[in-house]
């Protein structure tokens, strides 16, 4: 006798999770949550550092995602949809009451292993130096500038997500930029770490 097949179903589209999702299916919510939780985290982590309450704004993102998800009418994408939403609670998670008393001291695990002792100890100075001048700077120009330093996206993508044209963005990032510059003109190791970016 032949083996019977197994018929497998082809992986749903995110289209479909969406519509499925939006009338009430746990498990498709589930498999969107799934499919855009590296996303939310790395533009969380980019945008503020580390902190401790980090897994509390992760969840922050899709309990505000289930409230709006009414909302989406795919327009845009799913993910910049997401993506929306989650720069919107970053910039909430900015203000200095909440943000400062949060906000945790760099874990071990973010350095390279590969490094040496000492190698570590410079980048945990430096990413120290560079989220304190982050803190100096308003969070729209903030948010701008670090999705295009760290996220490495463009002006346009950026625009999608903070809900501004590419110009506004490109100003943000501008006056991102200067204001970095001047602060590390009394600190080398923020110095070394923008002319990276620029080079």
């Amino acid at each position: 006798m032949p083996a019977q097949l197994r018929l497998v179903a082809p992986p749903a589209s995110t289209e479909d999770l969406v519509a499925r999702a939006r009338g009430g299916d746990a498990d498709a919510l589930e498999a969107l949550a799934r499919q855009e939780l590296p996303r939310v985290e790395r533009l969380l982590g980019r945008i503020l550092g580390p902190r401790s309450d980090f897994e509390d704004l992760v969840q922050t993102v899709f309990l505000e995602l289930i409230k709006s998800l009414p909302r989406y009418r795919g327009e845009s994408r799913f993910s910049t949809f997401v993506g929306g939403i989650t720069v919107r609670v970053a910039r909430r998670a900015l203000r200095p009451s909440a943000y400062e008393a949060r906000r945790a001291e760099m874990p071990e695990g973010l350095l390279s292993p590969d490094q040496s002792p000492e190698g570590q100890a410079r980048a945990r100075v430096a990413m120290g130096r560079l989220h304190a001048a982050l803190d100096r700077i308003a969070p729209k120009k903030r948010v701008a500038f670090t999705l295009w330093a760290l996220a490495e996206m463009t002006p346009s993508e950026i625009g999608e997500l903070v809900d501004a044209n590419p110009n506004t963005v490109r100003a943000r990032i501008f006056h991102a930029r200067q204001e970095l510059k001047a602060l590390a003109q009394a600190d080398p190791a923020l110095r070394e770490i923008l002319e990276g970016r620029d080079g």
